[in-house]
């Protein structure tokens, strides 16, 4: 997207910022820019625009942040349209159309386009064609939403936004022949097609003896227009931005801005009264936001009052929150459809704050945040190593079976990807005696495993799922609903204090095979070689492997160097 510096001031005035300055300050700010350049006199700045942020495709919404960023006053032009008591023949057939400002200018002196208003479309690459044209490029340049104009002696006075009736063709401004489906979203005339939502149309052309106009300014469904330009390979200015979440009550004030324009340009007269159809008023989020959370989020301290006055600036309205000055319910401005929710608001401060402004050098702060695991999660992980730790498998069964235990209670699905097992489990007993069956088949002696997982049934109407328990401990199978336990909710296991360590070298490991003369329990050995190493260079040591009376330790060093860990080896395991 292009910008040109001069016109920026169009809504900052005192705006006075080096362009090198002003570029490297877009970019902190999100909005990247890949070059600026002089052109016709002019500092013209070419700028990448996130997707989300089709506010900016225009320098209206640019200039918002920009006078947030530099704490200057956003200037908006207050135009009043005159207006006549001739009511517009339009009809809206769809549900694709968001808002729509329509009014008919007449005598009207369209002639080429004053100096200013030539470059300025030529500076944003596209061709100047007549004022009246041209004014439309400007105010959708101006505040990236598009606008149209009609020819009423081509088009007629009756105007229907439609999707595509019967029409089979259309022609476009520059003559390009587009074939059409039922799903391209049109402005159409009782009798001919006259432009789709993103294009204008060759029949209805303005052009140097256009005398009387329809102008329209609309917002539409933009998953409607983007699937009309792809179905159609085509893109265009228009179609870029209506393809965006739009704000529709940007609409008046873009609409009076281009109507006065016309005027003053041309000469022509309102000659009818204002068309605004805006069935379904857009619904802005209202966010409960803490300010903590950018502090949170970034890592670094960033006022409160900072963030208070970022949003407020935004032209976010803040209705304080009496029980914790800390939160707000935030109404962000209806030209940000982008902030929803309160991770939004974060992200407006911390880029306002400065991303430059998080050190690259330092610790991050952070906020301890309580463990939200359920306790119940915590029981089960603590059963499975207890059930490992005393020999048994762990299995892990399909939730699908074929046979109901329970008809009346069962829960059948109705997109299951085998059709013989359509029912969800209702014990976990039957999927585990099949295993037995595969253990007796592969004649593994002594089996014993276990299961834990979820079972699932109807209990008054309602679905039900629970954790269950089921073993096998070599004779018989048993089940139990660990859910229906006393209070599972409040089980905590035990955690060790420190589960942290400082690691400042790489783990270093060693082996060490060992002659042991008398028979002696491995785990007491391992005691007794712990003891003498230096707990602080000692992460772990076991056992790997023993063969008759050898035993094969393997050791584990950390927070020293290869010579000192060596050189401990040697010596605690006697090694020549």
């Amino acid at each position: 997207m292009k910008i040109i510096y001069s016109h920026l001031k169009t809504f900052l005035p005192d705006l006075n910022v080096k362009p090198q300055k002003l570029r490297d300050d877009l970019t902190m700010i999100g909005h990247f820019t890949n070059f600026y350049q002089e052109i016709e006199n002019e500092i013209v700045f070419d700028l990448d625009i996130k997707i989300n942020r089709g506010d900016c495709l225009g320098y209206y919404g640019l200039a918002r942040d920009l006078a947030v960023l530099y704490n200057i006053p956003l200037v908006t032009p207050t135009i009043n349209i005159n207006q006549n008591n001739n009511n517009l023949d339009i009809l809206v057939t769809t549900d694709n159309v968001v808002r729509i400002n329509a009014i008919k200018i007449s005598n009207l002196n369209n002639k080429p386009s004053p100096d200013w208003l030539s470059k300025f479309v030529r500076l944003h690459g596209t061709n100047s064609i007549n004022t009246l044209v041209d004014l439309t490029n400007y105010i959708m340049f101006l505040y990236g939403i598009p606008c149209h104009a009609f020819d009423t002696a081509k088009s007629g006075e009756k105007l229907i936004w439609e999707m595509n009736p019967n029409y089979s063709e259309f022609t476009s401004l520059d003559g390009t022949k587009l074939k059409l489906d039922k799903t391209i979203l049109m402005v159409n005339s009782p009798d001919k097609p006259l432009s789709l939502s993103f294009w204008g149309g060759e029949s209805c052309a303005i052009d140097d003896q256009t005398t009387e106009t329809i102008v329209e300014l609309a917002v539409y469904n933009p998953t409607t227009v983007r699937q009309n330009s792809q179905s159609l390979k085509s893109t265009t200015e228009a179609g870029t931005r209506l393809e965006k979440f739009l704000d529709p009550e940007l609409i008046p004030l873009a609409f009076s801005h281009l109507v006065k324009l016309i005027e003053e340009l041309t000469q022509g007269q309102v000659s009818s009264s204002l068309f605004d159809y805006y069935p379904h008023p857009v619904s802005i989020p209202q966010i409960n936001f803490d300010y903590n959370s950018p502090s949170t989020i970034s890592g670094i301290n960033i006022p409160v009052d900072f963030g208070k006055n970022t949003l407020k600036n935004l032209g976010c309205v803040i209705a304080r929150n009496d029980n914790d000055e800390a939160i707000s319910l935030i109404t962000p401005p209806s030209i940000r459809t982008d902030i929803t929710i309160p991770e939004d608001l974060s992200e407006e401060i911390i880029r306002f704050y400065g991303y430059n402004n998080i050190p690259t050098t330092e610790p991050l702060a952070y906020k301890k945040i309580s463990n939200i695991t359920p306790k119940i999660i915590n029981l089960i992980e603590e059963l499975k190593d207890k059930y490992v730790a005393l020999g048994y498998d762990e299995v892990i069964t399909w939730p699908l079976v074929s046979q109901p235990m329970d008809p009346k209670t069962v829960i059948t699905t109705q997109n299951s990807i085998n059709s013989e097992s359509v029912y969800l489990r209702q014990s976990l007993i039957p999927s585990l005696k099949q295993q037995l069956d595969q253990y007796n088949r592969f004649k593994l002696p002594n089996p014993k495993f276990f299961e834990i997982g979820k079972i699932y049934y109807q209990e008054d109407g309602k679905y039900v799922e629970k954790f269950a328990l089921t073993t096998y401990d070599g004779n018989q199978f048993s089940e139990t609903i660990l859910d229906d336990l006393p209070k599972p909710e409040n089980y905590t296991p035990k955690i060790a204090d420190n589960l942290a360590f400082e690691l400042t070298s790489q783990i270093i490991t060693l082996d060490a095979n060992v002659t042991i003369n008398e028979k002696t329990d491995p785990i007491e050995l391992i005691k007794k070689y712990s003891a003498l190493i230096d707990k602080n260079i000692l992460w772990s040591m076991e056992i790997t492997d023993i063969f008759e009376n050898k035993y094969t330790f393997r050791v584990y060093y950390y927070n020293c160097d290869d010579k000192t860990a060596k050189k401990t080896h040697m010596s605690v395991f006697n090694l020549v």
